[in-house]
């Protein structure tokens, strides 16, 4: 029963700890969990600790997403492939939004868009330069 809890604090922390740097022009904005595994984008916002001002979640791939069983209202950027900007808005909980063309959805606190200055045409960067 030991080995099996410390196997799961240490997947939950190495979840935690891996973390995505997102660049705009080369400057670093957010620093993004990573949901790129079912069982992570399942989970989505209810497996993270609450979002700081420069922290995000990234769910790839992913055209639509929810905040059922949320508290709290989020901004959401959906982007294609190449990390183009198609769709900013903010979502209240306990609703559904959609960008059928878009492959990533990055969900951050509510205000960080607006604070950040993040528009439709703008392109995000990973730190490693890709999205898949």
């Amino acid at each position: 029963m030991m080995i099996l809890n410390r196997s799961l604090v240490s997947r939950r922390s190495r979840y935690l700890s891996d973390k995505v740097t997102l660049r705009r022009l080369g400057a670093p904005l957010l620093y993004a969990y990573d949901a790129c595994t079912f069982l992570r984008r399942l989970r989505g916002l209810h497996a993270v600790p609450p979002l700081g001002l420069t922290d995000a979640l990234i769910i790839r791939p992913c055209k639509a997403i929810h905040t059922y069983g949320l508290d709290r209202t989020i901004d959401v950027i959906f982007m294609d492939r190449s990390g183009k900007i198609l769709k900013v808005d903010s979502i209240a909980p306990q609703k559904l939004m959609f960008c059928w063309r878009a492959s990533v959805a990055v969900e951050m606190r509510h205000g960080t868009a607006a604070r950040l200055g993040l528009k439709v045409g703008q392109r995000f960067l990973p730190c490693k330069g890709w999205w898949f």
